[in-house]
């Protein structure tokens, strides 16, 4: 545990001086979608499992929504990573607790780099014609620099912006995806532990997309790190509402060493 900041609220429950479960969430400032109303974010909901199925986590659920509604929180948003079917003991849980039925957020794809690029033809095969060229974020210059920060909310949505968290971004194994010497795309990586890298966001502009660009430029940051012989896992993630690359990714990438997760969302009323 760890001091909280004032945005957030805890509960715990103990017995016999023996903590066993924890509820964790935090308050966001009104929005003019909820009315001005404050939405909370559970971030955490632990049990000791010998004290599971009890009614603890229940309970605890319970006062910490009594709590935020004090605090002027009209609703609750939860997230957990579960497998591609609908029905969990997370889902079950928090849809007894009156939460909504969870749907997907996020597509996670997790396994080994080279299973990803070389035993997958579709993708292997993938490259770019000799229009289009590509290096490293840390060579990006400061005049394309300022281009992509400009287009932010114009020629590619925020969510995407390649220069958030940047103190986390592996910028050698970043890559800018340039056509005709103009910046298109990219693909950010982030190093997630000793033998794991991130594909944390990748974009392509509109014109580009329908012909895998995208793909192919993923597929060279894998081929590049695949030749370095460090980093021999991958984790690389879709949002559910690119329902387009969704479908592309569910197609290209089947491999019984590629493990596929998602992440849920779902919402409740205080």
């Amino acid at each position: 545990m760890q001091e909280l900041p004032p945005s957030y609220a805890a509960l715990g429950a103990s017995l016999d001086g023996r903590p066993v479960g924890l509820a964790v969430a935090s308050l966001q400032a009104g929005h003019p979608a909820t009315g001005g109303a404050k939405t909370a974010q559970l971030r955490a909901l632990a049990v000791d499992p010998p004290y599971r199925r009890k009614g603890v986590g229940r309970q605890l659920l319970g006062m910490l929504e009594s709590l935020l509604r004090q605090n002027g929180a009209a609703l609750m948003r939860a997230e957990f990573v579960g497998g591609t079917e609908t029905g969990s003991v997370s889902a079950a849980f928090l849809q007894s607790c009156g939460f909504a039925a969870p749907t997907p957020g996020i597509h996670i794809w997790s396994g080994p780099l080279r299973q990803v690029v070389e035993d997958l033809p579709r993708i292997e095969r993938l490259r770019l014609p000799k229009e289009f060229t590509f290096g490293p974020l840390s060579g990006l210059t400061e005049e394309e620099r300022s281009v992509i920060a400009h287009g932010t909310g114009i020629w590619y949505p925020p969510i995407l912006d390649p220069f958030a968290e940047e103190d986390q971004i592996d910028r050698e194994h970043s890559l800018i995806l340039r056509y005709h010497q103009v910046p298109v795309g990219w693909i950010i990586v982030e190093q997630f532990d000793a033998r794991t890298v991130l594909l944390k966001s990748m974009f392509v502009k509109d014109k580009h997309q329908r012909l895998a660009r995208a793909i192919s430029l993923g597929a060279e940051a894998c081929r590049r790190i695949i030749r370095e012989g460090k980093l021999t896992e991958a984790i690389f993630f879709v949002e559910a509402e690119n329902a387009e690359m969704v479908r592309f990714m569910n197609r290209q990438i089947d491999h019984p060493a590629i493990h596929k997760e998602i992440l849920w969302r779902t919402v409740k009323s205080l």
